[in-house]
C-alpha cells in the first residue's frame, strides 16, 4: 500500500486516488492519467521525504526561462513518485526498434497497449518500467542492451520534451536543463549536477533498497548523459570516472568501451565526472533566440493552469507532444484522459479554446520554432504538425503568417 504521509500529501494537493489489483490511477482536476496496468507499487515513505520531488533551480542558474515546469506539475506535488513518463517509455521504444527489436513484440511481453502510449501524460509504475527492461534483455539476449538504447534514445524535435535543451549555450547548462526537468520523466531516483566540482559531476541519488533492481534504469540513464555530451561537444566526453553503485550485471569491458574510460561497481555512489574544459566550452548548437522561444510557449500552458484551467493547458502539452507521432483526434486526446469526447470538448469550450482552435495554435507555434531551427525540409515539418500532405501544411502557413511556407 501506499505510504499514509505520502498519499495524505497528495490529497492535499488535490489529487484523488483509485487503486485496483491491477490497475492504478491517479485523477487530477478531473483528468485521469493512467499509470498502467500493474500492482500499486510499494513505496517505502523514505524514499519520498518532503520536496523530494520539488523542482527547484539547479546550483549554477536561477533556472527562471523553466519557470512553466513548476507550474505545471504544481511544483511537482502532482507527479507521482517511483514512476516514468509515457514520453520517455516511447522514446526508448523508438531506439530499440532502430536496433532492430519488433515494436508490437515488445509491447506484447509486458502487457502494454499503445493506449496507454499515446498520453505523454500517463504515469507508469516502477513494476511495470523494470519488467519492460527486463524484457528488452531477453529480447536482444543481451544484458547490456539498455547501455546501446541509452546510446540511441536521443530527442528528435520539437514534441519530445527536452528536445530544446541542446539549444543552451555549453554542456553545462544543457545538462542542468535537463536535470531541472528530470521528474518529468521520472521520478524512480533523482539525478542532480555539480557544476563546480573539480571536475564537474552528475549523481545520481537511489534509495540503497532499489540499487540493484534500478541497476538497468540507471546505467540507462548514465547512458543517455554520456550521449547527450558527446552530441553537444560533436566529440567522445572526457570523463574522468564512470561510478554505479551495484555491482557489474556483465562483462566490465564491455561498460569500459561504451564509456570510454575504467568503469567501476560497488561504489558509494552513481556518478559520472566530465572534463571541465569540455563542459563550460561554447557549443556549437548554441541558439539562444530559439531556445527562449521553444521553453517560452509552455508559459501560455502553465498560465493556464494558473488560471483553474487544467483542460486546456494538459491538452497543449499533449497535442504538442502527440503531434508527430499520430494524427490527433479529440477523440484520442479524450480517452488518454479517461474522459469522454463530448465533456473534454465542453472543457474546451468553456475555456475558451475549442479544440480545432486549439490544435492549430499548437502547429503553428511550433512551425514557428521549426522554421527558427532552419534545417528541415518542408515535406518534413509538414509531417512533424501532423499534415498528410504538403499543399495542406501550405495552405495553413499562409493562414498563420500571410506568405507562402517556400518564400
Amino acid at each position: 500500500m501506499m505510504p499514509a504521509g505520502w498519499y495524505r500529501n497528495h490529497v492535499r494537493c488535490g489529487l484523488r486516488f483509485e487503486l485496483g489489483q491491477n490497475r492504478c490511477e491517479v485523477h487530477g482536476s478531473g483528468l485521469a492519467a493512467d499509470i498502467g496496468a500493474c500492482n500499486p507499487p510499494q513505496i517505502p515513505a523514505c524514499l519520498c521525504p518532503p520536496g523530494v520531488l520539488k523542482l527547484s533551480p539547479t546550483s549554477h542558474r536561477s533556472g527562471k526561462i523553466y519557470s512553466w515546469v513548476n507550474s505545471f506539475s504544481r511544483d511537482g506535488t502532482a507527479l507521482v513518485p517511483d514512476t516514468i513518463a509515457a514520453n520517455l517509455l516511447v522514446r526508448i521504444l523508438r531506439a530499440a526498434e532502430a536496433e532492430g527489436g519488433d515494436r508490437r513484440i515488445m509491447l506484447a511481453a509486458v502487457g502494454i497497449e499503445e493506449t496507454q502510449l499515446r498520453n505523454p501524460l500517463n504515469r507508469l509504475a516502477s513494476p511495470l518500467a523494470l519488467r519492460f527492461f527486463a524484457m528488452l534483455e531477453q529480447h536482444f539476449k543481451d544484458p547490456s542492451i539498455n547501455l546501446r538504447i541509452g546510446e540511441r534514445a536521443s530527442m528528435q524535435n520539437f514534441s519530445d520534451l527536452g528536445y530544446a535543451t541542446r539549444l543552451e549555450a555549453n554542456l553545462a547548462l544543457v545538462i542542468e536543463a535537463n536535470v531541472r526537468i528530470q521528474a518529468l520523466r521520472q521520478t524512480m531516483f533523482r539525478t542532480r549536477f555539480e557544476p563546480t566540482g573539480k571536475p564537474p559531476f552528475l549523481l545520481w541519488d537511489c534509495h540503497p533498497d532499489f540499487v540493484n533492481s534500478y541497476a538497468p534504469l540507471i546505467e540507462f540513464s548514465v547512458a543517455t548523459y554520456a550521449r547527450l555530451a558527446r552530441q553537444i561537444l560533436g566529440e567522445a566526453p572526457i570523463l574522468r570516472a564512470v561510478h554505479f553503485q551495484h555491482k557489474a550485471r556483465f562483462a566490465p569491458s564491455i561498460y569500459d568501451a561504451i564509456f570510454g574510460c575504467a568503469v567501476e561497481f560497488s561504489k558509494p555512489t552513481t556518478r559520472m565526472e566530465i572534463a571541465a574544459r569540455q563542459v563550460f566550452r561554447p557549443s556549437a548548437m548554441a541558439n539562444a533566440g530559439l531556445f527562449h522561444a521553444a521553453s517560452a510557449r509552455f508559459e501560455q500552458a502553465a498560465h493556464w493552469m494558473a488560471q483553474g484551467k487544467p483542460h486546456l493547458a494538459y491538452s497543449y502539452f499533449y497535442l504538442s507532444s502527440e503531434m508527430d507521432k499520430s494524427p490527433p483526434t479529440l477523440d484520442r486526446m479524450a480517452k488518454s484522459f479517461g474522459m469522454s469526447e463530448r465533456s473534454l470538448r465542453r472543457k474546451l469550450v468553456d475555456d475558451g479554446v475549442p479544440f480545432r482552435k486549439l490544435l492549430d495554435r499548437v502547429r503553428q507555434d511550433l512551425c514557428g520554432l521549426y522554421f527558427m531551427e532552419d534545417k528541415r525540409t518542408l515535406g518534413e515539418i509538414a509531417f512533424l504538425l501532423g499534415y498528410s500532405d504538403l499543399s495542406a501544411f501550405s495552405r495553413a502557413y499562409k493562414r498563420w503568417f500571410g506568405t507562402a511556407p517556400s518564400q
